[in-house]
């Protein structure tokens, strides 16, 4: 069974740094998950962030779902074009997941930026 990544409890999960190569004014974010036990309510007991300043500053992004993949159960969750130019300019792009309530099962996460 694939376990990785599994929360029974509140947990956060935050990247290392990725170098833009100017300072980014929006963010895109694209998750793969799948609920363990019960339904995580998105950007509830789901929640995603994005800095540019190698995490000393976060902005939420509002999560949707956009579909699934593979077999009914597992999601793709994402937001597009969310403005982080209201930051410290910086160039170090990081994501964060605050996960609370439920088991969940994160199969992979994107971040991109303009």
């Amino acid at each position: 069974a694939d376990t990785q990544f599994l929360s029974t409890a509140n947990l956060t999960l935050q990247s290392v740094d990725s170098t833009a190569l100017s300072a980014p004014s929006t963010a895109d974010f694209i998750m793969l998950i799948e609920d363990g036990a019960g339904t995580a309510t998105l950007n509830t007991d789901v929640k995603a962030f994005i800095s540019r300043d190698s995490g000393s500053n976060f902005t939420q992004g509002t999560l949707v779902d956009e579909g699934s993949y593979a077999t009914s159960t597992k999601k793709i969750i994402a937001f597009h074009d969310l403005d982080i130019s209201g930051q410290p300019s910086g160039t170090s792009m990081r994501w964060k997941l605050a996960l609370a309530n439920n088991q969940v099962k994160i199969h992979g996460v994107s971040l991109s930026w303009a």
